[in-house]
């Protein structure tokens, strides 16, 4: 009996969706998501903004993504990285993600956001999210400098 309790509970963790294969179904989730993978890669030295739209399009929403694109860049407009809010990025930032919630809706999120780093120190801001194509998608961000 103790055997089949084991493997019923094994085949049930295999079975049960993860958080980690659908993140986008919980909005601070997608939110962490979204910050390390962006961290990483601008840390890298790519311009996901400009070089892998497809992937941001599966963590921000259209609507923003063409806000950003007709912003006026440099000094008086866009001077800096829009999701980090300057020029230079923390590398710890993308492992350093807390997320809270101010609001929870179904099609509407509010979430606080802090990445911590050594570097160059923290970043809070506030994160709006909706729900659209089966995904939490960033839609507004909003820092309080």
């Amino acid at each position: 009996m103790k055997h089949v309790c084991v493997a019923v509970l094994v085949a049930f963790t295999f079975i049960t969706p993860s958080r980690a294969v659908w993140p986008e179904k919980n909005p601070a989730e997608a939110v962490r998501n979204f910050y390390a993978w962006y961290v990483h890669e601008v840390a890298n030295g790519s311009r996901p903004l400009e070089k892998e739209r497809e992937q941001m399009r599966k963590f921000v929403t259209e609507s923003l993504l063409s806000r950003i694109n007709k912003m006026p860049k440099g000094p008086g407009g866009l001077d800096g990285d829009f999701f980090l809010n300057g020029q230079e990025v923390d590398p710890e930032w993308g492992k350093n993600v807390a997320v809270s919630n101010y609001y929870l809706g179904k099609t509407m999120s509010k979430l606080g956001v802090i990445l911590t780093g050594r570097k160059l120190g923290d970043r809070q801001f506030e994160v709006k999210v909706l729900f659209q194509e089966g995904a939490w998608k960033i839609d507004e961000v909003k820092f309080s400098d």
